[in-house]
């Protein structure tokens, strides 16, 4: 799977639900990110039926993006080791 992709989808579809929700375009909304976007959601509208439980969207959310990709953190790089110093 292009875990990519996938997020640039539920990315989307997350956008047009709350924008439908406020009555707004998706393109009118601040950049966010996905792990926020789905937070937002369920402060929008998680006390309907029409999304499923918090912990599950999340759950489900991270396994299939990975955190890097959800909360939109940059993977660290390794960090070279320090060469031991050399004192004759």
């Amino acid at each position: 799977m292009n875990k990519e992709l996938a997020a640039q989808k539920i990315r989307a579809l997350l956008e047009r639900r709350i924008a439908d929700i406020l009555g707004c375009q998706p393109s009118e909304l601040p950049y966010m990110n996905l792990a926020v976007l789905v937070h937002f959601a369920f402060l929008l509208k998680g006390n309907s039926h029409e999304l499923g439980g918090f912990g599950a969207s999340m759950e489900a959310v991270l396994k299939t993006l990975g955190n890097d990709i959800a909360w939109g953190v940059e993977p660290k790089e390794e960090a070279e080791t320090a060469k031991p110093e050399v004192i004759n």
